[in-house]
């Protein structure tokens, strides 16, 4: 969207002016906001803590009461006795004892020496009517012996056997001096209560029974809390560690605070404050919370029940944050008015500055019309009116140039035209296909020779493509476009080699090349024709949108003369082996020869078998030795894809290699890997093994060491066949894959084995490196998948059949 200049100068003004009035606001409502929190939760803290302690003392106040009263001599001679008592009667007479006092006590039955009316019982209603707050406030008090037995109470409400009560148990059992015991709900009065416990000790200082107190929670509390209020809703109530409320002049006893992490921030080790979301009181709104620990009181209730209790002082969040919200109406207030000052001053300022650059801007758009404008007049005394000046003076140039200016681009025109019919008759002219593909890979362009190999007119290719176009031997074209668009992604075509040193064979037909100017690898069959294709970049000046063009050479000639060369190399390897099979076939005929003639002589049954064994042993050996020649020499395209066994075929190469050595000096070290299986065809995978090898025999001069290994890994078996051979010079090893390329004599060898063992490679999808280093010997590694995933038809017609080695 255009937005015009005054609008922008408007912006630019209020972004100036308004932007750090803005920020200055935001910061100081953010400090100001920040400050008052910290003053508020300090004082919650404040008011935290000073309840807390107020609280402590009355905790310390009513432990002392209830440790006074424990040292009454009448309370401590009533449970001496009845221990004593106790421990006279009988084992056999107690239980029956304690249920007759039990029933008693459950019936309120007051006749004989009932802990309710007793000198004991006496001394505690005495207590309670000298402390009128206590006895409002005090459920139970009451005195338990050693073994749990009630001994005195100023009313019914405790039980008869204590043996069960914390508290008992926690003074008796746990060696405490004060027990303080858990929150809990009395089903007889639905009230929330809380007990104090100490020990009963004689005269020696042993224990010997227990004063149990027990207090309705609010009523104990609630003077203590009620008064401290502040604001309208702001007020201090007690819970303890997991959150659960003592006393509150709001929420009721026992009410669980949510949520835990609520509970965490506000029951810390010592006095502090926490902003907080909730309050637990059913709002989750930010909230500022001071709290304090009772720090004498939780010493005991931790010892006790592993809880601790704290203050938790609180003021609801509108209420907390009014004066806030106060502060930021003003701020806003404020800041709108400011910055509709702003506005108001920069649309009076961008006025002044926009006019006079109107004026600028219609002279200009004429001028760029060809229209003849009058001069000027602008008074600014500024930039604005030396701009005038300028473009007056530029009108008055460009009438003067604009005369000859229209002669000039007609003859440029005409220029470009020119160039461009040229360079088109240059590409029709090409006998080479040539093709453009647009961003999208569809054909922009395509030369004479492309009409001609496809049959079709242009009206049906362009803009289509290559894969959506209706020509001849649409399997071949669909390749191509499946590989256009892999060169587009910037991923290597499956044709392309894995090796790492990205060998490209050189044109034994133009040997003058430094570099091929073609990767023939790169071939497709079409009609009876084949032709090597490459796909590059067509970078244009000025674009950057990226092209991609294709070129294609016809080279069915260069393959059938490579055929023939490599069926010759066959032919002189089959020369090599006939002899060394002869040599090979020899010795067990004549042994066959031998022993049979024995058989015919013998008349021992016995012996015949031994000699008959030997001859089968024999034949055998020669059934072996022409069934790899079989496996060699067969070379039809046409023969079925089986499974094949890498390490069988490895043995058998081995083994023919050998054979035409006449050498009995190589020693053979081999470690295979088991279930090393591939589709592919047996012939093709056996001639890659034997020329290597026949490679390895022929540069030890029949002495030294084979290592074979086999291994399978990640869908890839990797073959390794490493000699201890003199070695190939660096200056060779860029080379050796190259038709025709050998250093030996000639007449011993074309310089066609290596070439095949790496076209035969390629073809299923495979990789071979070569590592050598002069006198450490050669280590060639090949990699073939699993699957036996082939390279393109046209890739494997362009390898012919298999040949001996280099």
């Amino acid at each position: 969207m255009h937005m015009g200049l005054k609008k922008k100068l408007i912006f630019i003004v209020i972004a100036v002016g308004a932007i750090p009035l803005v920020l200055a606001m935001i910061i100081s409502y953010h400090q100001g906001n920040k400050s008052l929190m910290k003053v508020i939760g300090s004082s919650f803290k404040a008011l935290a803590f000073e309840t807390s302690t107020k609280i402590d003392l009355l905790m310390k106040e009513e432990i002392l009461k209830i440790s006074r009263i424990a040292r009454h001599p009448t309370l401590i001679l009533s449970v001496t006795e009845n221990n004593k008592f106790l421990e006279k009667v009988p084992l056999s007479e107690i239980g029956q004892e304690l249920r007759e006092q039990t029933l008693a006590w459950e019936n309120q039955d007051l006749q004989g020496a009932s802990p309710a009316n007793n000198r004991a019982s006496r001394v505690l209603k005495d207590f309670l009517k000298n402390d009128p707050y206590a006895s409002e406030n005090t459920l139970a008090l009451f005195v338990t012996d050693s073994k749990g037995v009630l001994i005195s109470s100023f009313n019914f409400y405790p039980g008869f056997l204590n043996t069960e009560l914390p508290s008992w148990k926690g003074i008796m059992t746990e060696k405490l001096e004060t027990f303080i015991g858990p929150l809990l709900r009395d089903r007889r009065t639905e009230r929330y209560l809380f007990e104090f416990a100490v020990p009963v000790k004689d005269h020696e200082g042993q224990k010997v029974g227990v004063l149990h107190r027990i207090y309705a929670v609010k009523d104990f509390f609630d003077h203590a809390l009620d008064p401290i209020t502040f604001g309208e809703t702001g007020h201090v109530m007690l819970i303890n560690s997991d959150g659960v409320v003592l006393t509150c002049p709001i929420l009721p006893t026992g009410h669980q605070l949510a949520p835990l992490e609520l509970v965490k921030a506000v029951t810390g080790p010592s006095a502090a404050w926490a902003q907080t979301l909730g309050d637990g009181h059913g709002s989750e709104d930010v909230s500022i919370i001071g709290y304090s620990p009772l720090e004498q009181t939780s010493r005991h209730t931790l010892a006790s029940i592993n809880h601790r209790w704290f203050t938790f002082a609180w003021q609801a969040s509108d209420e907390f944050f009014a004066p806030t919200r106060s502060l930021l109406s003003w701020v806003a207030g404020a800041g709108v008015f400011s910055i509709l000052l702003i506005v108001i001053m920069g649309s009076l300022a961008a006025d002044k500055i926009v006019q006079p650059i109107r004026q600028l801007q219609k002279a200009a758009a004429s001028i760029g019309r060809g229209e003849k404008v009058a001069p000027l007049k602008i008074k600014t005394g500024d930039e604005i009116e030396s701009l005038s000046e300028e473009i007056n003076t530029m009108s008055k140039l460009l009438q003067r140039t604009f005369s000859g200016l229209e002669e000039q681009v007609e003859a440029k025109t005409q220029e470009v035209l020119y160039l461009k019919k040229y360079t088109e008759s240059i590409l029709m002219s090409v006998p080479e296909v040539v093709v453009i593909f647009d961003t999208d890979l569809k054909i922009e362009y395509a030369n004479a020779a492309f009409e001609t190999l496809s049959g079709s007119k242009p009206a049906i290719y362009l803009g289509q493509r290559l894969g959506g176009v209706s020509l001849e031997s649409p399997a071949a074209w669909n390749q191509m476009a499946v590989e256009l668009g892999t060169y587009q992604s910037g991923k290597r075509s499956s044709n392309a080699s894995l090796d790492p040193a990205q060998y490209a064979p050189k044109d034994p037909l133009n040997p003058s090349q430094a570099e091929p100017s073609m990767d023939t690898r790169a071939t497709v069959a079409l009609r009876d024709q084949v032709f090597a294709y490459q796909f590059f970049d067509v970078m244009l000046e000025n674009e950057d949108a990226r092209r991609i063009g294709l070129i294609m050479k016809d080279i069915t000639e260069q393959k059938d003369l490579l055929d023939q060369l490599t069926r010759a190399e066959k032919l002189s390897g089959l020369g090599t082996l006939a002899a060394g099979i002869a040599h090979e076939m020899n010795n067990p005929l004549y042994s066959v020869m031998a022993h049979t003639e024995a058989i015919m002589e013998q008349e021992n049954i016995s012996k015949i078998r031994e000699l008959a064994s030997k001859v089968l042993a024999r034949s055998k050996h020669m059934a072996s030795v022409i069934l790899n020649l079989s496996g060699y020499a067969r070379a039809n395209d046409k023969d079925a894809m089986v499974e094949v066994d890498i390490n069988e075929r490895l043995d058998a190469a081995t083994e023919m290699a050998l054979m035409a050595s006449y050498s009995d000096d190589i020693e053979l070290v081999k470690n295979y890997e088991n279930a090393s299986h591939m589709t592919a065809k047996p012939e093709e995978i056996q001639q890659v093994f034997l020329n290597i090898i026949s490679n390895s025999v022929q540069a030890m001069d029949g002495k030294g060491t084979i290592n074979l290994s086999t291994q399978k890994k990640e869908g890839f078996i990797l073959v390794q066949i490493r000699d201890t051979g003199p070695g190939i010079p660096r200056e060779h090893l860029s080379k050796v894959f190259d038709p025709f390329f050998t250093t030996r004599e000639v007449g011993k060898g074309t310089g066609l084995g290596l070439n095949i063992v790496h076209r035969v490679v390629e073809k299923y999808g495979g990789n071979i490196q070569i590592e050598s280093e002069v006198g450490q010997g050669t280590t060639v590694m090949i990699s073939l998948p699993t699957s036996g995933k082939k390279g393109s038809v046209a890739a494997e017609r362009a390898i012919p059949a298999p040949g001996p080695s280099v």
